[in-house]
């Protein structure tokens, strides 16, 4: 057993981990400025300018449901732990990073939809994301004091399998696809995160058989 100085207070990190979304899918809209047009009065003008914003609007999209996507998945992890040692702590530091990341990429690609850097940098980002979210499984998975005694370790892991297959590979497979052609990207993108919003049978898959 680990020092007691070495974990953590669970409902404290998934405060402050709350605390850091809700920021997170604010700048998000901030990126979206108010156009600018010269005659405040004609209406066409303001209609080719918001015309003009629908790449930000877009984008904004797909990063406001991939963000509430990841904050659904990140609270029913914390279901899954016990208790947080010095290590699973800065795992979930180091997901939270590339999540307060995200409004770059945003914003990049909104400003730049149709260039390949913006596109695959997004998808890079969000690789990073997703990668470091197995990564804190498979640090968990390692290390079963950690997890709540419901949970059955086989199926953890096999959940984790999962989870690297439809983030960090898609999220690559969307990066890739920038060389193909950017909206090829962008349905990818936009893909992933419709997938997540709707309920699958194996949000359960760590869950020990009744």
């Amino acid at each position: 057993m680990e020092n007691i100085k070495n974990y953590f207070s669970k409902s404290r990190v998934e405060t402050f981990s709350d605390g850091v979304f809700a920021i997170i899918v604010t700048l998000l809209v901030l990126e979206i400025k108010v156009p600018h047009i010269d005659l405040h009065d004609n209406s066409s003008d303001l209609l080719k300018a918001l015309i003009g914003l629908l790449p930000k609007f877009i984008s904004w999209i797909i990063s406001f449901f991939t963000v509430c996507v990841i904050w659904v998945n990140h609270h029913r992890l914390f279901k899954i732990f016990y208790i947080f040692n010095h290590g699973l702590f800065w795992w979930n530091a180091i997901l939270l990073m590339w999540c307060s990341f995200i409004p770059f990429p945003t914003a990049v690609l909104g400003d730049y939809p149709d260039n390949q850097m913006a596109v695959l940098l997004y998808g890079i980002v969000m690789m990073f994301m997703a990668l470091t979210f197995s990564l804190m499984r498979i640090y968990a998975a390692n290390r079963k004091s950690l997890l709540s005694s419901e949970i059955d370790i086989s199926k953890f892991k096999k959940g984790t399998i999962f989870s690297i297959i439809f983030g960090p590979v898609l999220y690559l497979a969307g990066a890739i696809g920038s060389f193909i052609h950017p909206y090829l990207s962008f349905a990818i993108y936009l893909g992933i995160a419709i997938y997540f919003i709707f309920p699958h049978s194996t949000e359960d898959i760590e869950l020990k058989s009744e």
